[in-house]
Order: structure tokens, then C-alpha cells, then sequence
């Protein structure tokens, strides 16, 4: 056995050990035998402890299927060592069973540092990256079968589609009551705008925008349709992870929940389940687990980590993440806006290893020493090339571009930009960053980090990071 795959094997033995949260002696009685049976040493122990449950499974599984056989045995002894396998052990098992022995789907371990509040332990939440029809028919067939056989492990399922239709069907006044006692900060035109967005969430954008961009889930970024459970948590070297068991569905979405209950209640030991009978419908909501990040997501308008998109083929700039068009914005603006995020990537300046100090920016103010004069005027001259490129790239006609070396053209259409972006700061995390801004020295420029610009173009359809863009490949060239 190979060090890391004793590192692995070592994770997982721990995490068996320190489950239920007790350490029984007839566990370290078995733990010790193993180690000198895979001759376990004290680095392979100090590597676990720096090892996550989802790497541990990865290594595992890579293992020879005879040598997986025969540690899913040892895992289920050290399970049963102290004579009772408690609910938490039996998460673990479940997890292990579909990981390892389960051929037929594809199951693994999403171990990650995240708020306690936000997952509920008997909570399982349907997701995906891309709508898969089959899968959500399936399960709206079956809702009440599926959610009856969880309740049996005292579960709970999450699936956003019903929560959403609570919401939507919720009394306009007692929706408005909530939100207001929640967030009495909200605007009435805030408030108003909710039920549209409500409408418009789906489980696909849900995982996407809020597990993978605002939580970290970087997993979820490309998730095919799975259910994810809760299975517990670990001791990283200083940092506590919280694991989750995904297991792949397929159409036959009903067979898979049965196979977990069934694999879950032969290894539970308890003879009792607690099942909660607390529902998330007709005039009250559920305010824990899932449930809380859903529903501040959907009433509480909390600001979401964005990038900014723009797209030459359809002459907007966007902020995709939150379904936000700058649709105040004219080509004029528009064009604008992009010369200033060109500037802020190719002049940037950068250490040695390439990591940006700071962006580059505009300065318009002509020098007072005569002698400099001329150089600035090159550089306004090339600057409004610039410009005219960028304008003839959203549709228009070069020749007629404003001037922006003229402050009475330039200083309204930057108060227009602002105005855009600031429209929608409560739902742009950390807006500020976006808009054009003037600093002591009288250079104007954009703070946002250049890798959260993406352009669209007709030659780049699928988008690219501004900085890949042909585009400012080609405004580089402009002297």
C-alpha cells in the first residue's frame, strides 16, 4: 500500500473513530491492530490529518477493486467495534457503501469550509448545473414517495422547484410582511421586484450563482443531477470541513432514494428516528438549513459576487450572475466603459511574479510644463482612436464617435455609467469596485480585479477573459 493510500485509509478510520464523538477503547483496540497491519506510521497519520474525507475517497477508489472490497469490510468492523453503530457512523457507512461499492452511479465526497447555519444535518438538497428534464419529470412524479422514504432516515428533501411554487403562491401581503420584519431596509420597489425574481429561480442557476459563486462549492460549478447529504464533518490540519455525500440520479430517482434508505437503516443502530413534521407551506416558512439560504437569496436580495460581462454580439455590459443589463447605457457609454477596463488591464501595473499591484487608468488633465504637451496630446489622440474601435465594435459608425478628450462630452457620459452600476448595488457584491472613479491625482480608473471582466465578440462567441480578448489585442497595437 502506497503512503498516500495509507494516508487515505487512515482519514477515513478516524473520521469512523470520532463520529458518534465518543472514543471507545474496543475502537482503539481495532485502530491499533490496524495499523500495524497496514503498517500505519506516525508521518501517514500527520499526512491524514492534512488530508480531506473527499481526497481520502478519491484515493481509495483509485485503489485495486479487491483491495477496496476488503477495506469496506474493515470500515464496517471499526463501525461495529463498540457493539453500536450511531447515526452518525451510519451516515458514514452510506457514504462509503455508494463511494465504493456502488458500480452503477457515480458518487463521491464535496468536502468544504462553510457556515454551519446554511446545512441542515437531515436535509437533502436535489441539484444541478444544467436542467436535465428527465430527471426533475421524475421526481416531481414521485415527490411525495421520495420525500415519505427519507422521513424514514429522518430526512428531509429540499428540491427548489416546490419551495419556489410555496413562495409564488404565498398571499401577496403576508410575502411582504415577512420581508419587511427580515429586512426592513428593503425599498417597496425592492419588495415589488421579488415575485418576478422568485418566478424566474431555478435549481440549475440556484447551484451555480449561490453554491459554486457566493459559498465556494467549486464542485457544483459542472454537477450532473444529484442529491446531496450532509454527512458530517473533520478536522483539517486548524480548520473544520464540512462533508457531503452526491449521489448521481438518473431517471429511476425513486429506486436510488430506496436503495440509500435501505443501505442507511441496515447500518443504523438506534431504534429510534427522529422525524420532523415542521413544513415549509401554507402560511409558514422554514427558516433553517437549505431552506434560510434559499429564502434569503430569493427575499433578501443579499449581494452576489459578480463579473462583468461585455458582449459585443448583442451591445450590452451585464453582470450575468444577478440577470443584470446596463440597459440605461447608450454605444456612446458603452464604449466608454470598455476603453476604461482596456486601460485598467494594459497598463496595469504588476510584480515580478505577475500579480497585479495596481490597475491603469486615464489621467485627461493636460501637464502645465509646455515641453509635455505634445506627448499628451499622442496620447489623447491615440486614447480617442481607442475609443473609435470600441464604438464601431458595438455597431457604430467610427466617424461619428464623441470626442472624449473633451471634458463637457466625457464627464456626463462617466456620471451615466455611475448611475448604471449604482442602480444595482444592493445586488452587486461590493459595486463600488465596477464604477469609473477620480483619485487625488486626477486619474481616472476602474478597481475591479482584471479577471472579473469577460468579453463576447463574434470571433470570441463563448467569451474570454478580457485581458484574452482580440479586441484589446488589437487596441494594444493603437501607439
Amino acid at each position: 500500500m502506497k503512503a498516500i493510500e495509507r494516508a487515505a485509509v487512515t482519514r477515513v478510520l478516524i473520521d469512523l473513530i470520532k463520529a458518534d464523538k465518543v472514543i471507545d477503547s474496543r475502537e482503539m483496540d481495532l485502530y491499533r491492530e490496524l495499523k500495524n497491519r497496514f503498517a500505519i506510521t506516525r508521518d501517514d497519520e500527520k499526512e491524514a490529518f492534512g488530508m480531506t474525507l473527499s481526497k481520502a475517497i478519491a484515493v481509495i477508489k483509485a485503489m485495486k477493486p479487491d483491495e477496496v472490497v476488503e477495506l469496506m469490510g474493515i470500515f464496517e468492523d471499526m463501525t461495529v467495534s463498540d457493539s453500536f453503530c450511531a447515526r452518525e457512523e451510519a451516515l458514514l457507512m452510506l457514504m462509503l457503501h455508494f463511494c465504493l461499492s456502488v458500480d452503477s452511479l457515480d458518487c463521491d465526497v464535496i468536502s468544504t469550509v462553510i457556515q454551519e447555519s446554511w446545512f441542515d444535518e437531515r436535509q437533502v438538497l436535489y441539484v444541478e448545473s444544467h436542467h436535465a428534464k428527465d430527471i426533475n419529470f421524475a421526481i416531481s412524479t414521485n415527490l411525495r414517495a421520495i420525500s415519505r422514504e427519507l422521513k424514514l432516515c429522518g430526512l428531509d428533501f429540499v428540491y427548489l422547484p416546490q419551495v419556489v411554487h410555496h413562495y409564488i403562491t404565498t398571499p401577496r401581503q403576508l410575502l411582504n410582511e415577512v420581508v419587511t420584519m427580515l429586512s426592513p431596509t428593503l425599498s417597496e420597489d425592492s419588495i415589488a421586484g421579488l415575485l418576478t425574481k422568485i418566478k424566474l429561480l431555478k435549481t440549475d442557476t440556484f447551484c451555480v450563482e449561490q453554491l459554486h459563486h457566493k459559498l465556494g462549492f467549486k464542485e457544483l460549478a459542472d454537477t450532473a443531477p444529484a442529491l446531496m447529504l450532509r454527512i458530517g464533518q473533520s478536522r483539517v490540519q486548524d480548520r473544520i470541513y464540512t462533508n457531503f455525500l452526491r449521489v448521481e440520479l438518473t431517471p429511476e430517482v425513486l429506486e436510488i432514494v430506496q436503495q440509500m434508505v435501505d443501505t442507511f437503516l441496515e447500518y443504523n443502530g438506534s431504534d429510534r428516528i427522529i422525524i420532523s413534521h415542521k413544513k415549509d407551506e401554507k402560511g409558514s416558512f422554514l427558516y433553517n438549513g437549505f431552506y434560510r439560504q434559499i429564502f434569503e437569496i430569493l427575499l433578501l436580495q443579499k449581494a452576489v459576487s459578480c463579473h462583468l460581462l461585455i458582449d459585443f454580439i448583442h451591445g450590452t455590459i451585464s453582470f450575468p450572475e444577478v440577470d443584470v443589463v446596463l440597459s440605461t447605457l447608450h454605444r456612446k457609454e458603452k464604449a466608454l466603459y470598455t476603453l476604461f477596463v482596456f486601460e485598467a488591464i494594459h497598463n496595469a501595473i504588476k510584480n515580478e511574479d505577475g500579480t497585479i499591484i495596481q490597475n491603469g487608468g486615464i489621467n485627461f488633465k493636460p501637464p502645465t510644463i509646455a515641453r509635455q504637451l505634445d506627448a499628451h496630446n499622442r496620447r489623447m489622440a491615440a486614447l480617442q482612436k481607442k475609443y473609435k474601435r470600441i464604438y464601431e465594435a458595438f455597431g457604430g459608425d467610427s466617424n461619428s464617435a464623441p470626442d472624449i478628450t473633451n471634458p463637457e462630452i466625457r464627464r456626463p457620459m462617466i456620471s451615466g455609467i455611475k448611475r448604471a452600476i449604482k442602480k444595482y448595488s444592493e445586488k452587486i457584491y461590493d459595486s463600488e469596485r465596477f464604477m469609473i472613479n477620480r483619485d487625488s491625482n486626477g486619474i481616472y480608473s476602474i478597481s475591479a480585479n482584471p479577471s472579473a471582466f469577460q468579453i463576447k465578440s463574434y470571433k470570441q462567441p463563448k467569451g474570454v477573459d478580457a485581458g484574452e480578448s482580440q479586441l484589446f489585442a488589437e487596441l494594444a497595437k493603437i501607439k
